[in-house]
């Protein structure tokens, strides 16, 4: 293979490399800490991730105003 063809490889199948390398990384993790604490690890990290999204989009007093939105009680 050539160094082209290996770009092009990458660039055609970015996403299966992409979650193919976090299944990997997961894996790893639940050997090395167990699978409780990768559980955690994950599920943070998706919070904090979606929170900065917020924070992207909406701006911080906007993120902090849509994540107590979620939370309201309904009367």
């Amino acid at each position: 293979m050539t160094f082209e063809n290996i770009i092009a490889f990458i660039k055609k199948h970015k996403a299966m490399l992409g979650l193919g390398a976090i299944g990997l990384e997961i894996a790893f993790l639940m050997l090395v800490i167990g699978f409780f604490r990768t559980l955690l690890l994950v599920v943070l990290t998706l919070l904090f991730g979606v929170y900065g999204y917020f924070i992207d989009k909406l701006g911080f007093r906007g993120a902090n105003k849509a994540i107590a939105n979620l939370f309201r009680r309904k009367r």
